[in-house]
Protein backbone atom coordinates (compact mmCIF):
# COMPACT_ATOMS: atom_id res chain seq x y z
CA UNK A 1 0.00 0.00 0.00
CA UNK A 2 1.26 3.42 -1.16
CA UNK A 3 2.10 5.64 2.16
CA UNK A 4 0.04 8.32 2.57
CA UNK A 5 2.33 10.58 4.54
CA UNK A 6 4.90 10.79 2.20
CA UNK A 7 5.94 14.11 1.30
CA UNK A 8 3.63 15.09 4.28
CA UNK A 9 4.55 16.64 7.27
CA UNK A 10 1.53 18.28 9.97
CA UNK A 11 2.53 22.07 10.49
CA UNK A 12 0.73 24.21 12.47
CA UNK A 13 -2.69 21.99 12.99
CA UNK A 14 -2.92 21.20 8.96
CA UNK A 15 -0.42 18.92 6.33
CA UNK A 16 2.01 20.62 4.18
CA UNK A 17 4.05 19.36 1.47
CA UNK A 18 7.62 18.87 2.39
CA UNK A 19 10.05 18.13 -0.51
CA UNK A 20 13.77 18.08 1.00
CA UNK A 21 16.71 20.18 -0.89
CA UNK A 22 19.61 17.91 -2.16
CA UNK A 23 22.66 19.18 -0.27
CA UNK A 24 24.47 20.62 -3.78
CA UNK A 25 21.97 22.76 -4.17
CA UNK A 26 21.05 24.44 -1.17
CA UNK A 27 23.38 27.38 -1.41
CA UNK A 28 21.19 28.12 -4.81
CA UNK A 29 17.98 27.60 -3.76
CA UNK A 30 18.88 29.03 -0.07
CA UNK A 31 17.09 25.94 2.28
CA UNK A 32 16.86 22.57 3.17
CA UNK A 33 13.34 22.09 2.36
CA UNK A 34 10.59 23.25 0.07
CA UNK A 35 7.40 23.70 1.94
CA UNK A 36 3.72 24.57 0.59
CA UNK A 37 0.47 24.35 2.94
CA UNK A 38 -2.43 21.76 1.86
CA UNK A 39 -5.21 24.11 4.13
CA UNK A 40 -6.41 20.73 5.58
CA UNK A 41 -5.97 18.67 8.65
CA UNK A 42 -7.68 15.33 6.82
CA UNK A 43 -4.58 12.72 6.32
CA UNK A 44 -6.48 11.16 2.94
CA UNK A 45 -6.98 14.18 1.64
CA UNK A 46 -3.67 15.63 2.04
CA UNK A 47 -2.50 12.84 0.17
CA UNK A 48 -4.65 13.71 -2.80
CA UNK A 49 -3.63 17.24 -2.84
CA UNK A 50 -0.12 16.89 -2.46
CA UNK A 51 1.13 15.36 -6.01
CA UNK A 52 0.49 18.85 -8.70
CA UNK A 53 2.79 20.35 -5.15
CA UNK A 54 5.09 17.90 -5.06
CA UNK A 55 5.88 17.84 -9.03
CA UNK A 56 5.97 21.65 -8.91
CA UNK A 57 8.93 21.92 -5.91
CA UNK A 58 10.99 18.94 -7.65
CA UNK A 59 10.56 21.25 -10.77
CA UNK A 60 12.21 24.29 -8.55
CA UNK A 61 15.27 21.56 -7.62
CA UNK A 62 15.35 20.55 -11.05
CA UNK A 63 15.56 24.03 -11.96
CA UNK A 64 18.59 24.79 -9.45
CA UNK A 65 20.44 21.01 -10.56
CA UNK A 66 20.38 22.56 -14.13
CA UNK A 67 22.02 25.76 -13.43
CA UNK A 68 24.96 23.96 -11.65
CA UNK A 69 24.67 21.63 -14.76
CA UNK A 70 25.08 23.53 -17.79
CA UNK A 71 28.53 24.59 -19.06
CA UNK A 72 26.94 27.76 -20.60
CA UNK A 73 28.03 30.21 -18.37
CA UNK A 74 25.10 33.08 -19.73
CA UNK A 75 22.49 30.27 -19.22
CA UNK A 76 23.33 29.41 -16.02
CA UNK A 77 23.10 32.94 -14.77
CA UNK A 78 20.39 32.78 -16.59
CA UNK A 79 18.79 29.75 -14.24
CA UNK A 80 20.61 30.97 -11.28
CA UNK A 81 18.39 34.44 -11.35
CA UNK A 82 15.11 32.76 -12.45
CA UNK A 83 15.23 31.17 -8.64
CA UNK A 84 16.26 34.39 -7.02
CA UNK A 85 13.83 35.63 -4.61
CA UNK A 86 15.87 38.71 -3.98
CA UNK A 87 16.72 42.07 -5.61
CA UNK A 88 18.86 40.47 -8.17
CA UNK A 89 15.08 38.85 -9.73
CA UNK A 90 13.53 41.75 -10.43
CA UNK A 91 12.77 42.85 -13.88
CA UNK A 92 14.50 45.86 -13.66
CA UNK A 93 18.05 44.07 -12.72
CA UNK A 94 17.75 41.51 -15.15
CA UNK A 95 16.91 44.41 -17.60
CA UNK A 96 20.23 45.72 -17.06
CA UNK A 97 22.11 42.74 -16.88
CA UNK A 98 20.80 41.46 -20.48
CA UNK A 99 21.68 45.14 -21.58
CA UNK A 100 25.85 44.07 -20.24
CA UNK A 101 25.06 40.45 -22.27
CA UNK A 102 23.95 42.61 -25.22
CA UNK A 103 27.24 44.56 -25.37
CA UNK A 104 29.54 41.61 -24.85
CA UNK A 105 27.26 38.67 -26.91
CA UNK A 106 24.68 40.34 -29.19
CA UNK A 107 21.12 41.20 -29.21
CA UNK A 108 19.45 37.45 -29.47
CA UNK A 109 21.82 36.35 -26.88
CA UNK A 110 20.44 38.37 -24.48
CA UNK A 111 16.73 38.43 -25.60
CA UNK A 112 17.39 34.47 -24.89
CA UNK A 113 19.28 35.61 -21.35
CA UNK A 114 16.34 38.18 -19.96
CA UNK A 115 13.30 35.13 -21.35
CA UNK A 116 15.46 32.49 -19.77
CA UNK A 117 15.59 34.44 -16.34
CA UNK A 118 12.29 35.57 -16.24
CA UNK A 119 10.49 32.70 -16.77
CA UNK A 120 9.30 33.59 -20.05
CA UNK A 121 11.30 30.88 -21.48
CA UNK A 122 12.15 27.59 -20.65
CA UNK A 123 14.91 25.17 -22.07
CA UNK A 124 14.14 22.55 -23.96
CA UNK A 125 15.34 19.75 -21.86
CA UNK A 126 14.68 21.11 -18.76
CA UNK A 127 11.61 18.74 -17.91
CA UNK A 128 13.73 15.87 -19.70
CA UNK A 129 14.39 13.77 -16.71
CA UNK A 130 10.35 14.13 -15.20
CA UNK A 131 9.13 12.96 -18.56
CA UNK A 132 11.63 10.19 -18.96
CA UNK A 133 10.96 8.63 -15.21
CA UNK A 134 6.86 9.32 -16.12
CA UNK A 135 7.71 7.57 -19.10
CA UNK A 136 9.11 4.21 -17.72
CA UNK A 137 11.90 4.47 -20.31
CA UNK A 138 14.90 2.41 -20.08
CA UNK A 139 18.42 3.55 -20.71
CA UNK A 140 18.56 3.42 -24.06
CA UNK A 141 15.02 5.01 -24.83
CA UNK A 142 15.61 7.80 -23.00
CA UNK A 143 18.94 7.92 -24.61
CA UNK A 144 17.26 7.97 -28.03
CA UNK A 145 14.81 10.89 -26.75
CA UNK A 146 17.20 12.66 -25.70
CA UNK A 147 19.47 12.73 -28.57
CA UNK A 148 15.69 13.73 -30.49
CA UNK A 149 15.89 16.88 -28.68
CA UNK A 150 19.57 17.54 -29.05
CA UNK A 151 18.89 17.44 -32.74
CA UNK A 152 16.03 19.83 -32.31
CA UNK A 153 18.11 22.22 -30.06
CA UNK A 154 20.81 22.26 -32.96
CA UNK A 155 17.87 22.87 -35.80
CA UNK A 156 16.74 26.02 -33.92
CA UNK A 157 19.93 27.60 -33.04
CA UNK A 158 20.76 27.30 -36.91
CA UNK A 159 17.79 28.45 -37.98
CA UNK A 160 18.05 31.40 -35.24
CA UNK A 161 15.09 30.72 -33.17
CA UNK A 162 15.27 31.06 -29.09
CA UNK A 163 15.98 27.53 -27.96
CA UNK A 164 12.76 26.96 -25.74
CA UNK A 165 10.13 25.02 -25.41
CA UNK A 166 7.33 28.25 -26.27
CA UNK A 167 9.08 29.21 -29.36
CA UNK A 168 8.06 25.99 -31.58
CA UNK A 169 5.18 26.57 -33.34
CA UNK A 170 3.41 23.84 -36.12
CA UNK A 171 5.32 25.66 -38.62
CA UNK A 172 8.42 25.70 -37.16
CA UNK A 173 7.82 21.47 -35.92
CA UNK A 174 6.85 20.99 -39.49
CA UNK A 175 10.07 22.56 -41.24
CA UNK A 176 12.33 20.72 -38.14
CA UNK A 177 10.99 17.25 -39.77
CA UNK A 178 11.28 18.06 -43.28
CA UNK A 179 14.83 20.12 -42.72
CA UNK A 180 15.97 17.61 -39.75
CA UNK A 181 14.56 14.54 -38.34
CA UNK A 182 14.12 13.07 -41.81
CA UNK A 183 17.73 13.43 -43.04
CA UNK A 184 19.68 10.66 -43.47
CA UNK A 185 17.22 8.65 -41.54
CA UNK A 186 15.24 5.33 -42.23
CA UNK A 187 11.41 6.33 -42.05
CA UNK A 188 11.24 3.76 -39.06
CA UNK A 189 13.84 5.85 -37.15
CA UNK A 190 12.22 9.18 -37.95
CA UNK A 191 8.72 8.37 -36.60
CA UNK A 192 10.29 6.84 -33.44
CA UNK A 193 12.34 9.83 -32.59
CA UNK A 194 9.14 11.84 -33.82
CA UNK A 195 7.28 10.04 -31.37
CA UNK A 196 9.47 10.85 -28.67
CA UNK A 197 8.79 14.44 -29.35
CA UNK A 198 5.30 14.75 -29.55
CA UNK A 199 4.85 12.90 -26.47
CA UNK A 200 7.18 15.21 -24.52
CA UNK A 201 5.04 17.98 -25.75
CA UNK A 202 1.91 16.15 -24.28
CA UNK A 203 3.43 15.53 -21.42
CA UNK A 204 4.37 19.51 -20.59
CA UNK A 205 0.73 20.38 -21.87
CA UNK A 206 -0.90 17.99 -19.48
CA UNK A 207 1.45 18.74 -16.87
CA UNK A 208 0.81 22.84 -17.28
CA UNK A 209 4.17 23.25 -18.17
CA UNK A 210 3.28 24.84 -21.29
CA UNK A 211 -0.11 27.09 -21.43
CA UNK A 212 -1.16 26.57 -25.12
CA UNK A 213 -3.26 23.48 -25.19
CA UNK A 214 -2.09 22.50 -29.19
CA UNK A 215 0.69 20.52 -29.25
CA UNK A 216 2.38 21.58 -32.55
CA UNK A 217 3.81 18.20 -33.20
CA UNK A 218 0.12 16.30 -33.03
CA UNK A 219 -0.88 15.27 -36.61
CA UNK A 220 2.76 15.71 -38.32
CA UNK A 221 3.75 13.17 -40.81
CA UNK A 222 6.77 12.47 -42.54
CA UNK A 223 7.53 13.64 -46.05
CA UNK A 224 6.68 10.65 -48.61
CA UNK A 225 10.00 8.65 -49.23
CA UNK A 226 11.35 9.30 -52.63
CA UNK A 227 10.32 6.55 -54.97
CA UNK A 228 13.35 4.18 -55.96
CA UNK A 229 14.54 5.08 -59.83
CA UNK A 230 14.17 2.54 -62.46
CA UNK A 231 17.99 1.54 -62.24
CA UNK A 232 17.95 1.24 -58.19
CA UNK A 233 18.55 -1.89 -56.65
CA UNK A 234 15.30 -4.05 -54.99
CA UNK A 235 15.35 -3.44 -51.50
CA UNK A 236 13.21 -5.20 -49.21
CA UNK A 237 14.66 -4.72 -46.07
CA UNK A 238 15.95 -6.49 -43.18
CA UNK A 239 15.94 -9.98 -44.37
CA UNK A 240 17.42 -13.52 -42.86
CA UNK A 241 20.61 -15.07 -43.88
CA UNK A 242 20.98 -17.33 -47.06
CA UNK A 243 22.51 -20.71 -46.07
CA UNK A 244 25.34 -19.73 -48.29
CA UNK A 245 25.84 -16.78 -45.98
CA UNK A 246 25.21 -18.76 -42.72
CA UNK A 247 28.28 -21.45 -43.89
CA UNK A 248 30.36 -18.46 -44.88
CA UNK A 249 29.74 -17.12 -41.45
CA UNK A 250 30.02 -20.48 -39.39
CA UNK A 251 33.22 -21.29 -41.34
CA UNK A 252 35.11 -18.06 -40.39
CA UNK A 253 37.31 -17.75 -37.11
CA UNK A 254 35.19 -15.30 -35.31
CA UNK A 255 36.81 -16.01 -32.02
CA UNK A 256 35.70 -18.27 -29.15
CA UNK A 257 32.74 -15.65 -28.10
CA UNK A 258 31.34 -15.17 -31.41
CA UNK A 259 31.71 -18.83 -32.56
CA UNK A 260 29.48 -20.16 -30.00
CA UNK A 261 26.53 -16.70 -29.93
CA UNK A 262 26.25 -17.47 -33.71
CA UNK A 263 25.39 -21.28 -33.35
CA UNK A 264 23.27 -21.02 -30.43
CA UNK A 265 21.24 -17.85 -32.20
CA UNK A 266 20.73 -19.98 -35.22
CA UNK A 267 19.70 -22.95 -33.60
CA UNK A 268 17.46 -21.56 -31.07
CA UNK A 269 16.10 -18.58 -32.75
CA UNK A 270 17.01 -15.96 -29.46
CA UNK A 271 17.58 -12.79 -29.92
CA UNK A 272 21.40 -11.49 -29.32
CA UNK A 273 20.05 -10.02 -25.65
CA UNK A 274 18.61 -13.18 -24.61
CA UNK A 275 21.45 -15.28 -25.24
CA UNK A 276 23.64 -13.01 -23.35
CA UNK A 277 21.01 -12.97 -20.81
CA UNK A 278 21.83 -16.49 -19.67
CA UNK A 279 22.73 -18.06 -16.44
CA UNK A 280 24.62 -21.47 -16.17
CA UNK A 281 21.25 -22.45 -14.53
CA UNK A 282 18.68 -21.25 -17.30
CA UNK A 283 20.66 -23.98 -18.86
CA UNK A 284 19.56 -27.24 -17.29
CA UNK A 285 17.07 -30.52 -17.71
CA UNK A 286 17.63 -29.55 -22.40
CA UNK A 287 16.11 -26.43 -22.03
CA UNK A 288 16.96 -22.87 -22.03
CA UNK A 289 14.94 -20.84 -19.55
CA UNK A 290 14.62 -16.88 -20.54
CA UNK A 291 13.50 -14.67 -18.37
CA UNK A 292 13.22 -11.32 -19.67
CA UNK A 293 13.02 -9.82 -23.27
CA UNK A 294 11.81 -7.60 -25.83
CA UNK A 295 8.16 -8.31 -24.61
CA UNK A 296 6.04 -10.19 -22.06
CA UNK A 297 6.07 -13.07 -24.23
CA UNK A 298 9.62 -13.42 -24.49
CA UNK A 299 9.66 -15.00 -21.22
CA UNK A 300 9.72 -18.76 -22.22
CA UNK A 301 11.53 -22.43 -22.37
CA UNK A 302 13.37 -23.10 -25.65
CA UNK A 303 14.87 -26.24 -26.06
CA UNK A 304 18.55 -27.08 -26.11
CA UNK A 305 19.10 -27.95 -30.03
CA UNK A 306 20.97 -31.22 -30.06
CA UNK A 307 23.85 -29.52 -32.15
CA UNK A 308 24.28 -27.32 -29.61
CA UNK A 309 25.09 -29.97 -26.70
CA UNK A 310 28.84 -29.80 -26.70
CA UNK A 311 28.45 -25.81 -26.45
CA UNK A 312 26.58 -26.13 -23.62
CA UNK A 313 28.14 -28.89 -21.52
CA UNK A 314 31.79 -26.26 -22.23
CA UNK A 315 30.02 -23.37 -21.09
CA UNK A 316 28.83 -24.87 -18.39
CA UNK A 317 31.51 -26.80 -16.84
CA UNK A 318 32.80 -25.66 -13.86
CA UNK A 319 30.75 -22.99 -13.08
CA UNK A 320 28.79 -21.40 -10.36
CA UNK A 321 24.52 -21.60 -11.28
CA UNK A 322 24.93 -17.98 -11.32
CA UNK A 323 27.49 -17.34 -13.48
CA UNK A 324 26.83 -16.09 -16.92
CA UNK A 325 27.16 -18.64 -19.93
CA UNK A 326 29.08 -16.19 -22.19
CA UNK A 327 31.08 -14.80 -19.10
CA UNK A 328 33.63 -13.14 -21.41
CA UNK A 329 31.31 -10.20 -22.37
CA UNK A 330 32.57 -6.75 -19.67
CA UNK A 331 30.32 -6.06 -16.20
CA UNK A 332 27.14 -3.93 -17.82
CA UNK A 333 28.51 0.40 -17.20
CA UNK A 334 25.48 2.25 -15.53
CA UNK A 335 25.06 4.07 -18.96
CA UNK A 336 23.84 1.11 -20.52
CA UNK A 337 20.99 -1.46 -20.22
CA UNK A 338 21.94 -4.27 -22.36
CA UNK A 339 24.80 -6.55 -22.22
CA UNK A 340 25.04 -7.61 -25.95
CA UNK A 341 26.84 -4.26 -27.08
CA UNK A 342 30.02 -5.08 -26.82
CA UNK A 343 29.29 -8.77 -28.69
CA UNK A 344 26.70 -6.97 -31.22
CA UNK A 345 29.76 -4.67 -32.31
CA UNK A 346 32.39 -7.50 -32.52
CA UNK A 347 29.85 -9.32 -34.64
CA UNK A 348 29.22 -6.65 -36.91
CA UNK A 349 33.28 -6.27 -38.00
CA UNK A 350 33.57 -9.61 -38.18
CA UNK A 351 30.25 -9.97 -40.65
CA UNK A 352 31.65 -7.13 -42.91
CA UNK A 353 35.14 -8.92 -43.06
CA UNK A 354 33.29 -11.94 -44.24
CA UNK A 355 32.12 -10.12 -46.74
CA UNK A 356 28.10 -10.48 -45.88
CA UNK A 357 26.64 -7.41 -46.28
CA UNK A 358 23.55 -5.98 -48.21
CA UNK A 359 23.17 -2.51 -48.25
CA UNK A 360 21.53 -1.53 -51.80
CA UNK A 361 21.84 2.26 -53.57
CA UNK A 362 23.88 3.16 -50.70
CA UNK A 363 21.44 2.57 -47.77
CA UNK A 364 23.55 3.61 -44.28
CA UNK A 365 22.63 0.05 -42.52
CA UNK A 366 23.04 -3.83 -43.90
CA UNK A 367 19.78 -5.62 -44.02
CA UNK A 368 21.58 -8.69 -42.97
CA UNK A 369 22.50 -8.01 -38.67
CA UNK A 370 22.51 -10.23 -35.98
CA UNK A 371 18.89 -10.93 -35.77
CA UNK A 372 19.06 -12.28 -39.25
CA UNK A 373 20.04 -15.40 -37.36
CA UNK A 374 16.63 -15.12 -35.54
CA UNK A 375 14.96 -14.31 -39.01
CA UNK A 376 16.85 -17.86 -40.50
CA UNK A 377 16.06 -19.80 -37.74
CA UNK A 378 11.92 -18.64 -38.05
CA UNK A 379 12.06 -18.86 -42.11
CA UNK A 380 13.90 -22.81 -41.98
CA UNK A 381 10.83 -24.00 -38.99
CA UNK A 382 8.06 -22.64 -41.39
CA UNK A 383 9.92 -24.38 -44.24
CA UNK A 384 9.75 -27.55 -42.33
CA UNK A 385 6.00 -26.90 -41.23
CA UNK A 386 5.85 -26.31 -45.18
CA UNK A 387 7.49 -29.52 -46.36
CA UNK A 388 5.55 -32.19 -44.05
CA UNK A 389 6.37 -31.86 -40.59
CA UNK A 390 3.42 -32.76 -38.45
CA UNK A 391 5.02 -32.50 -35.00
CA UNK A 392 4.46 -29.23 -34.68
CA UNK A 393 2.27 -25.97 -35.81
CA UNK A 394 2.48 -22.60 -36.14
CA UNK A 395 1.40 -21.54 -33.15
CA UNK A 396 4.40 -23.67 -31.40
CA UNK A 397 6.67 -21.78 -33.30
CA UNK A 398 4.90 -18.80 -31.47
CA UNK A 399 6.12 -20.27 -28.45
CA UNK A 400 9.35 -21.36 -29.23
CA UNK A 401 10.46 -17.61 -30.48
CA UNK A 402 8.85 -15.63 -28.24
CA UNK A 403 5.82 -13.86 -30.16
CA UNK A 404 2.83 -12.93 -29.69
CA UNK A 405 0.07 -13.08 -31.91
CA UNK A 406 -1.98 -10.02 -32.12
CA UNK A 407 -3.16 -10.24 -35.98
CA UNK A 408 -5.17 -13.35 -35.51
CA UNK A 409 -8.83 -12.76 -34.43
CA UNK A 410 -8.80 -12.36 -30.46
CA UNK A 411 -11.49 -15.71 -30.06
CA UNK A 412 -8.64 -17.28 -31.90
CA UNK A 413 -6.06 -16.25 -30.26
CA UNK A 414 -7.43 -16.80 -26.83
CA UNK A 415 -8.20 -20.38 -27.18
CA UNK A 416 -5.12 -21.60 -28.40
CA UNK A 417 -2.31 -19.50 -26.31
CA UNK A 418 -4.70 -18.59 -23.13
CA UNK A 419 -6.69 -21.73 -22.29
CA UNK A 420 -4.99 -24.02 -23.81
CA UNK A 421 -1.99 -22.75 -22.78
CA UNK A 422 1.45 -23.55 -23.74
CA UNK A 423 2.69 -26.48 -26.31
CA UNK A 424 4.32 -29.68 -25.17
CA UNK A 425 7.98 -29.56 -24.87
CA UNK A 426 8.28 -32.33 -27.27
CA UNK A 427 6.18 -30.24 -29.73
CA UNK A 428 8.98 -27.32 -29.58
CA UNK A 429 11.56 -29.59 -29.47
CA UNK A 430 10.28 -30.94 -33.28
CA UNK A 431 10.56 -26.91 -33.95
CA UNK A 432 13.91 -26.67 -32.82
CA UNK A 433 15.26 -30.26 -34.12
CA UNK A 434 13.69 -29.49 -37.31
CA UNK A 435 16.43 -26.61 -38.29
CA UNK A 436 19.94 -27.90 -39.38
CA UNK A 437 22.88 -25.93 -40.44
CA UNK A 438 23.40 -26.38 -43.77
CA UNK A 439 26.20 -28.34 -44.69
Amino acid sequence: MANQSQFLEWHGQQYRVRVKVPAKVRDLIGRGKLTFPLHTADLKEADARKWPLVARLKGIIAAAEKALATNDPVDAEALRLRLSKDDEGTKYFLYDRAEKIEASHGEVRAKEFYALASGQATPLDHHASAFAQHRGYRKKSEGDFLRALGWLGDWMRDSSLPVSLETISRADAGRFIAESLTVGRSPQKATAYLGFIRQYWAFLIDKGHLSTRDNPWAGQTLPAPPKDRRDSDPDRGKRPFTDDEIRTLLAGDGGPLLNDLMRVAALSGMRLEEICQLYVSDCTAGMFNVWAGKTDSARRTVPIHSGLTAIIVRRTKGKLPGAFLFDELPPLPPSRETRSDPAAKRFTRYRRSRGVDERPNGKSKSNVDFHSFRRWFIRKARNARLEGNTAFDEWTLTWVIGHTDSERAKSLDLSQHGYAGQDPDEAKRAVVEAVRLPD
